[in-house]
């Protein structure tokens, strides 16, 4: 594989992420409980595990990662449908423990991959509380060129608009960049642009990379 450029997603694929923990928080938090795969037993779908994942299915999780609500009326939002007394922090939390940071052989293939003199960008679907998470816990990405978040650029993958952004601002050749991401959505969109691409199942696109 001969690429000069590699452009990341980032839950599922560079930070690993622990959607079933939390199912779990938030259905212990919710007054109208999830069931186990996160669909909620009310009209009212907050936290799905699709959603969680980028899968769409949840709106307020869709406004949010896009920018079109605040972090305060997101977590406000979730708060009016818990349990009297569940407390803004409480939902914050819940928020942050889906996360489960980047490993460090995946900190040490970005600096490898640095080294060798390959590009490093990220394209990821994400959120305010997420962002200030992650350039807090993952200093890794620091060797990444640019970092496209959607809740900066008002769009979400598999948005085409995304893939014209990173092209437009970056100029750099999809066919000489590879395009790792975990959503099949999101690898089909990429192969339009005629990326490279590696959908992540399971580890072994690192020893391919």
């Amino acid at each position: 594989m001969e690429y000069k450029n590699v452009l990341f997603d980032l839950g599922g694929v560079l930070i690993d992420l622990n959607v079933q923990r939390a199912i779990r928080t938030f259905s212990a938090l919710l007054a109208s409980p999830v069931d186990h795969v996160g669909h909620p037993q009310t009209i009212s779908e907050l936290v799905t595990a699709e959603g969680l994942m980028g899968g769409h299915t949840s709106q307020l999780i869709d406004r949010y990662q896009v920018g079109e609500i605040s972090t305060d009326a997101f977590i406000h939002a979730i708060q009016q449908q818990c349990h009297p007394g569940t407390t803004y922090q409480q939902v914050v939390d819940a928020w942050y423990v889906m996360l489960d940071g980047m490993r460090d052989e995946k900190s040490a293939l970005l600096q490898s991959l640095a080294e060798r003199g390959k590009h490093i960008y990220v394209l990821s679907n994400i959120n305010e509380l997420h962002v200030e998470w992650t350039l807090k816990n993952c200093p890794a990405l620091k060797t990444a060129k640019r970092l496209f978040f959607s809740n900066e650029i008002g769009i979400s993958k598999p948005d085409p608009r995304c893939y014209e952004l990173v092209l437009r601002e970056t100029g750099i050749n999809p066919a000489e960049t590879v395009y790792v991401d975990d959503l099949p959505a999101n690898i089909e969109a990429g192969r339009a642009f005629g990326f490279q691409c590696l959908h992540v199942v399971d580890d072994t696109w690192m020893k391919q990379l």
